[in-house]
């Protein structure tokens, strides 16, 4: 199972952070980058409810764009 670091690794390859405009927020923005990532959520944008559906469906990582 791929880590938190390279799942980001592997974004990254495929959407480099050096690309992304001055004012986005890119690359990890919290947590371990040693955890396992084995189930990943992908939003918009991470709001509560998008947090809590996270817990509930126990998401170890959530990727927003």
């Amino acid at each position: 199972m791929p880590s938190v670091a390279e799942f980001a690794a592997h974004l990254d390859r495929f959407a480099p952070c050096h690309t992304a405009a001055d004012w986005d927020n890119v690359g990890l923005l919290l947590g371990d980058p040693a955890a396992p990532a084995d189930r990943v959520m992908t939003c918009l944008t991470v709001t509560p409810d998008v947090v809590e559906e996270a817990v509930r469906e126990r998401a170890t990582l959530i990727v927003s764009h």
